[in-house]
């Protein structure tokens, strides 16, 4: 299947496995041109959402919230071809698991990894500005790794390397990119019955943008732990969900973006860039002087309006990016590589 435009947003919704064959394994098919859009449905995860009558709702165009079953839009380059074998990014918007920035943090960055020759998903999980379990542990966790699941498991007809899916996430949505990269290999018992649970849920790289990492109450953000894991959390559940305590040589690459006067603590992105050094995980801190929180990509005059052309750097020195795909970062920021040197 060729797609001439500059990229088309293909949409995918997690539905129980008891609702039929899998219909994703069929050729995908475009609505009209200028839609650009098509919607399919999986037998995904088979879990029973409390929130299956929760109605999703914009608070406004760019941030939805009361998310009660999770998503998937695909967004691929132009000239895709099916028999590609292209890097995909899985994104996850932040909104400390009560709602999602899902245009500025989600589709846009989608886009962004179109331009470069990525199939970008945007991932709509579980969310709710209620007081339910819907956003608690382990539900976006389980729609993380379902989401990386299928999308390696069709690697072959999104046009996908099986060998190159990484996360990227902002905020709280670094949060859970995090847990994604780092308890990977974890046994839910919530996945028993997952149909998909041999297909690996490991992401080959993580890039973690002005993250939430630690449940650390001195450290983390309070509202977004509290939405994840309850503000009286058992201890064993506050260290699974620090993800810089779940570090392991198994953990894929990370690259951390921060800025030092951001309201979520930069000590998220230096925990994490540290348990990554100890354990031998290759890593890069890009931390900035000033920029704040919740700037996705948007050019605000800052520091960290550098970042998405050392993310770019990045990718290309990892040779996850197409041959083809510049690399325009700057070095002009401290990086810390997994080898502890720090460059100015």
């Amino acid at each position: 299947m060729n797609i001439p435009s500059l990229f088309c947003a293909v949409s995918l919704i997690f539905v129980p496995a008891s609702s039929g064959a899998d219909s994703f394994s069929a050729t995908l098919k475009k609505l009209p041109a200028e839609s650009g859009k098509s919607s399919f449905v999986s037998n995904g995860i088979p879990l029973e959402l409390k929130a299956a009558d929760m109605q999703e709702k914009y608070i406004d165009p760019t941030r939805v919230t009361d998310v009660g079953k999770a998503q998937m839009q695909f967004y691929f380059p132009a000239g895709w071809r099916s028999r590609d074998k292209r890097p995909a990014l899985c994104i996850f918007p932040g909104g400390g698991y009560a709602l999602m920035a899902i245009d500025k943090e989600g589709a846009h960055i989608a886009r962004w990894a179109a331009e470069h020759g990525m199939v970008g998903v945007v991932v709509k999980y579980r969310v709710s500005q209620e007081n339910n379990a819907i956003g608690k542990f382990p539900g976006p966790l389980l729609d993380a790794r379902q989401a990386l699941r299928l999308t390696r498991k069709h690697a072959g007809k999104l046009g996908v390397d099986p060998g190159k899916i990484g996360v990227m996430g902002f905020s709280a949505g670094g949060h859970l990119a995090a847990m994604a990269a780092t308890l990977w290999n974890k046994t839910l018992p919530e996945e028993a019955d997952n149909p998909l649970r041999s297909v690996s849920a490991r992401p080959d790289f993580a890039m973690l943008i002005y993250p939430v990492i630690t449940m650390a109450p001195k450290d983390t953000h309070p509202g977004t732990r509290n939405k994840i894991i309850g503000s009286k959390p058992d201890p064993s559940l506050e260290e699974l969900c620090s993800s810089e305590r779940q570090v392991t040589p198994n953990t894929p690459p990370v690259f951390l973006v921060h800025a030092q006067d951001d309201g979520v603590a930069s000590a998220n992105s230096k925990f994490m860039e540290k348990a990554c050094r100890d354990k031998a995980v290759p890593v890069t801190l890009r931390l900035y002087s000033k920029g704040g929180h919740g700037y996705g990509m948007e050019k605000r005059g800052n520091p960290t309006d550098r970042w998405p052309e050392d993310a770019e750097k990045w990718l290309s020195e990892r040779k996850i990016l197409p041959a083809d795909a510049s690399s325009r970062g700057t070095d002009n920021t401290a990086e810390v590589d997994s080898s502890g040197k720090r460059e100015e």
